[in-house]
């Protein structure tokens, strides 16, 4: 199960510097100027794409993973100067990564296997699937040392399937048990020591498909319902949700509006520094970019915005264009 494209952007939306929870001074205003490029992160052109990941320890250290048709295309590395392609020693679908440094990363597949990188190559660290069910369809990873989530959904032989949690306590991973829902579990996000959010899809209700889930002490509550995606972010030690045109601050098991962009060309998304300073798929295929004032339009993208790595003076965006190229736009501050 690939992600489910709403609009301008798939449910996957984080900020992906996973396990990043330094506290900033109060937020200025985002700068703009910034200086664009593309680069396509292709060996060579037979088959299918998705890329649909990415994390980096800095401007020289970036990885983008994604399914592809041949090896070559899967899993890319960043240097501060080139692209390469890396070279998994084993057959893997990745589809989302997270890192606590760079030495260790992770990542998680569609076909039940978690890979980890320990500084020096990527390898599979374990196979997990519940007992009656074939495989699970990993969507997301979050966390922090010795504490990670992943989520997605377990599937049946039958085609019957159920949102799924795992959990890493530095030792191994293990399936929570949660109730079961039938929900495709897209999005995991959590401040250190904080409830886990968790974002779902539930394909048979069209009019409200979106959920928001809270995590707390092995219970899984409900907390809203949405007829547009739900969009999870950390930024300056804060959590926000983005839904329905508006971005909630998360705090307290309560959920306080901070920003209204009804009438603005936003379509979703929380990729940033501060809440003063983030960017967004906004409407015909443009970057937005919000700097606590106004919402506008900074880049054409030309196709969808799939997920962001933002640092201080650079940042990465994955984009694919409607013919399905995939490419990386990377901005640089003036």
């Amino acid at each position: 199960m690939k992600k489910i494209i709403v609009l301008l952007i798939p449910f996957i939306v984080m900020f992906n510097s996973c396990g990043d929870n330094g506290v900033e001074p109060e937020p200025q205003p985002g700068r703009r100027d910034y200086v664009w490029t593309r680069d396509t992160l292709r060996t060579d052109e037979f088959g299918f794409q998705f890329l649909s990941g990415i994390w980096g320890s800095s401007p020289n250290d970036v990885w983008v993973i994604g399914d592809a048709a041949t090896y070559v295309n899967k899993v890319w590395h960043y240097d501060g100067s080139k692209w390469k392609n890396y070279l998994l020693d084993q057959f893997a679908t990745p589809i989302q990564i997270c890192g606590i440094s760079s030495s260790e990363i992770w990542m998680v597949t569609t076909i039940s296997d978690i890979w980890k990188y320990d500084g020096t190559k990527w390898f599979k660290y374990t196979t997990i699937v519940p007992t009656g069910y074939k495989r699970i369809l990993f969507e997301d990873i979050y966390g922090y040392k010795n504490n990670l989530y992943a989520v997605g959904i377990a599937e049946k032989a039958d085609g019957d399937y159920t949102g799924i949690i795992v959990h890493y306590n530095g030792i191994k991973w293990e399936i929570l048990n949660t109730p079961q829902i039938k929900e495709y579990f897209t999005n995991v996000l959590f401040l250190e020591n904080g409830d886990v959010l968790i974002s779902g899809q539930n394909i048979l209700e069209p009019q409200e498909p979106s959920r928001l889930y809270k995590l707390k002490d092995g219970n899984l509550s409900l907390i809203r319902k949405s007829k547009f995606g739900i969009f999870l972010q950390i930024l300056n030690n804060k959590m926000y949700v983005g839904t329905d045109r508006k971005v909630y601050e998360y705090k307290d098991d309560s959920l306080t509006e901070v920003i209204n962009l009804t009438g603005s060309d936003y379509q979703g998304g929380l990729w940033g520094r501060t809440i003063k300073d983030f960017f967004s798929a906004n409407a015909s295929w443009n970057l937005g970019h919000y700097n606590g004032t106004d919402m506008v339009n900074i880049y054409n993208a030309e196709g969808y915005i799939i997920d962001a790595q933002i640092f201080d003076n650079e940042v990465f965006i994955i984009c694919r264009l409607i013919n399905s190229i995939y490419y990386v736009l990377h901005g640089v501050l003036k």
